[in-house]
């Protein structure tokens, strides 16, 4: 069964950052190119608007649950941990969760 992982990140406070422009371009494609082969079937970056509690983030889903537990600690995830502090210095919020249903047109 697939599984999500939703990573949020808070809206920036005062000498904090989030470069979206950087995350979209450089960051998410180092993400598909590290972790596509292990079990990332997809993702989407989200933006909330200037008043809700969240900045944005990505909603990745895996092939199965145990993928994204098991890539976290892998090897191939440092440069993927390594390229954070290019566009954000505020920490993430990572929610798992399990796909129950779905439906897409």
């Amino acid at each position: 069964m697939a599984s999500n992982v939703t990573v949020l990140y808070n809206q920036p406070a005062e000498g904090e950052y989030f470069n979206m422009d950087y995350y979209i371009s450089t960051h998410m494609p180092l993400v598909n190119k590290q972790w596509g082969p292990f079990g990332l079937k997809s993702w989407q970056v989200i933006k909330f608007g200037p008043d809700a509690a969240f900045y944005g983030g990505v909603l990745m889903t895996w092939e199965k649950p145990e993928d994204a537990v098991n890539i976290m600690t892998a090897e191939v995830s440092k440069p993927v941990f390594e390229d954070v502090p290019n566009f954000t210095n505020l920490k993430p919020i990572l929610l798992p969760s399990s796909i129950l249903s779905s439906w897409e047109q």
